[in-house]
C-alpha cells in the first residue's frame, strides 16, 4: 500500500526553435489531468511546462507520483527524466503518456533501446496509451489499495491501418471532464494567451498526421450553451473572471480543426458575443476549404476579433496534395487567402515539404507562391514520419528512415530518404525558402502599410530561421547529398550516423 501525497506532472520542452518558441502556452493534457486528480481528492499537484519555466528536478524527484507527457520530439527527454526520478527516488510511481508512447508503448521498457541512447534503466513504471482521463485515477487508487497495475495501460484506437478506428475507446462525453487547472502550472504568470479547447478529433485523414489515430475521426464536441456550467462559454467566463482573459489578453483555440462544422463554430462565436466573453484577439487552426464556403462565419470571426488563422495548406503541388490525402485544391488555397484579407484576418500558412511528388523546384515555387499571394506568415515543415502515421509505417518498411533520434522528429530535420531530392537538398531548400519569405523586404513592407503586427511576426520568423541555422550547421553538413534509388534504401539503412 502506498499513499500518494505529492504529485508532479511534466511537459518537457521541444528541442530546437519553432514558431511557438516565444509563446508561453502549455498544452492542456496535464492541466486536465490535474483537475481530475483534484476531483479525486489529491491536492498537492505541480505542473512543470518547460517552455514556461525551468524544471526543478529536485522537486520532481521528491514526488510520490510523476506523470510525464510526450510528443515524439520530447520522448528521449521524457525517458531521461523518468530514469532520473527512478534513480533518485525508487519508490516514486513514474507514468509516461502522450502521443509518442501511445504508438511506441514498449519502448521505455526496452533496456537495449535505453542503452543505445544512454538512458539509465528503468525509465518508468507505466505507460498510458491514448487518452488518460479515465485511466489516471484508477491507476493512482490501485497503488493506494496495495495493487500494482500492468505496465502498459490504455489502448490504441486501431492496431493497423486496415482496421476501422474504434472511437468508443476515447472519452465519449468530454463535457464530463473538469476545466483544465491552469493554477498548478509553474510560471503561469507568463501566460498572455488563454488556451481553450472546444472539440477533439478531426473528420479528415491526412497521411502525415496522427490526430485521428490518437483522438479519432469522429468529432467530439463540448457544449457551447451559455447556460451550461460545463460549456466552453462557462470556461471562458471563468478565465475572464480569474483575470486570465482580460481585455488585453488573447485566446487560442487548441482544436485540431476549429471549423470542422461551420454551423457549430458560428453558434460558438455568436454565444461569445451574447455572453460578453469576446477576447481582445483570438487565433485557431482551420481548413481553407471550409473558410471559402461561409462568409457569415468570416463576418463573425471579424466581429469577435479573430487576429490570425493557422491554415493547414500543406502544399501548392497538386501531386503532393493528393499524396497527403488533403482533399483540397490550390484554387481553394488562393481563395481562402484572398477572402481572409478582405476580412482583415491574417493567414499563417503551414506547409509540409518532402513528399514523393516534391522536388527542389516545387519547394522554390512554394516560396514564390507565398510571396505572390502575400501570405502574412508561414511555416515550412519538413515531412516527419511520426510513429502512428501511415508515413512512418511506409518509410520504415521501405528502409528509407536513416535517423531514429526522436529529438530530431520536430519537422525541422530531414530523417529519411526523399524520392526526388537528397536529404541535404530537402533540408537546405526548405530553409532557403524560409529565408526568402522572411527576407528584410517582406519584414519592412507591412510597416509602410501600418501593419506593425505582421512586420513583428515576420521579424520573429526571420530570427527563428537564423537561430536554427546557427544550431544545426554540423547536422546539415553531415546529411547525405545523393539521391538513393529505391533498391538501395534498405542497405543504406543504419549506415548513416549524423552528428
Amino acid at each position: 500500500m502506498k499513499r500518494i501525497n505529492r504529485i508532479v506532472l511534466v511537459e518537457p520542452r521541444a528541442p530546437g526553435y519553432h514558431v511557438y518558441s516565444r509563446v508561453a502556452l502549455p498544452r492542456l493534457g496535464l492541466p486536465q489531468l490535474a483537475a481530475i486528480m483534484k476531483q479525486g481528492g489529491y491536492q498537492d499537484i505541480t505542473i512543470y511546462c518547460e517552455d514556461m519555466a525551468p524544471i526543478d528536478y529536485d522537486d520532481v524527484c521528491r514526488a510520490d507520483f510523476v506523470g510525464i507527457s510526450t510528443t515524439t520530439s520530447t520522448a528521449l527527454a521524457a525517458y531521461r527524466l523518468g530514469a532520473l526520478v527512478k534513480q533518485k527516488n525508487p519508490q516514486a510511481v513514474v507514468v509516461i503518456g502522450g502521443v509518442h508512447v501511445t504508438f511506441m508503448p514498449e519502448e521505455p521498457f526496452n533496456e537495449t533501446f535505453c542503452q543505445q541512447w544512454n538512458i539509465p534503466f528503468p525509465v518508468c513504471d507505466h505507460v498510458i496509451q491514448g487518452e488518460a482521463e479515465s485511466i489516471i485515477l484508477p491507476l493512482m487508487q490501485s497503488y493506494e489499495e496495495g495493487e500494482v497495475p500492468p505496465p502498459i495501460l490504455g489502448t490504441r484506437l486501431r492496431n493497423s491501418f486496415s482496421e476501422r478506428i474504434d472511437y468508443h475507446k476515447t472519452v465519449q462525453n468530454i463535457d464530463e471532464l473538469p476545466f483544465p487547472d491552469l493554477e498548478c502550472i509553474v510560471g503561469k504568470e507568463r501566460m498572455h494567451i488563454a488556451p481553450i479547447v472546444t472539440s477533439r478529433g478531426c473528420p479528415f485523414d491526412c497521411t502525415f498526421c496522427s490526430v485521428i489515430e490518437m483522438f479519432s475521426q469522429k468529432m467530439r464536441y463540448r457544449s457551447i450553451d451559455p447556460d451550461d456550467p460545463r460549456s466552453v462559454i462557462s470556461e471562458m467566463r471563468k478565465l475572464r473572471d480569474s483575470g486570465k482573459l482580460k481585455k488585453a489578453s488573447s485566446l487560442f483555440f487548441y482544436d485540431d480543426n476549429f471549423n470542422a462544422y461551420n454551423k457549430r463554430t458560428k453558434e460558438l462565436l455568436e454565444n461569445m458575443i451574447r455572453a460578453e466573453v469576446v477576447p481582445n484577439a483570438w487565433t485557431a487552426q482551420v481548413r481553407a476549404t471550409e473558410i471559402v464556403r461561409d462568409r457569415e462565419l468570416l463576418e463573425l470571426m471579424r466581429r469577435t476579433n479573430c487576429m490570425m488563422l493557422y491554415l493547414g495548406l500543406e502544399s501548392v503541388n497538386e501531386a503532393t496534395l493528393k499524396e497527403y490525402n488533403k482533399k483540397q485544391s490550390i484554387e481553394q488555397i488562393v481563395e481562402a487567402i484572398k477572402i481572409l484579407k478582405e476580412y482583415g484576418i491574417r493567414a499563417h500558412g503551414m506547409f509540409v515539404f518532402g513528399a514523393d511528388g516534391d522536388t527542389a523546384e516545387t519547394l522554390r515555387y512554394t516560396a514564390d507562391f507565398v510571396i505572390k499571394n502575400d501570405i502574412s506568415t508561414v511555416q515550412f515543415m519538413i515531412l516527419t514520419p511520426l510513429p502512428g502515421t501511415r508515413y512512418f509505417q511506409q518509410l520504415h518498411e521501405q528502409g528509407r528512415i536513416f535517423d531514429y533520434d526522436w529529438s530530431r522528429y520536430d519537422a525541422h530535420h530531414t530523417v529519411y530518404w526523399p524520392k526526388n531530392m537528397s536529404p541535404y537538398e530537402l533540408q537546405v531548400e526548405t530553409f532557403a525558402a524560409m529565408r526568402r519569405v522572411y527576407s528584410w523586404g517582406r519584414i519592412v513592407r507591412p510597416v509602410f502599410q501600418n501593419n506593425l503586427l505582421t512586420a513583428f511576426f515576420r521579424l520573429y520568423g526571420h530570427n527563428l530561421v537564423k537561430k536554427h541555422d546557427q544550431k544545426t550547421g554540423l547536422y546539415v553538413e553531415g546529411l547525405p547529398r545523393v539521391i538513393k534509388p529505391e533498391s538501395e534504401y534498405r542497405e543504406a539503412k543504419q549506415l548513416i550516423k549524423l552528428g
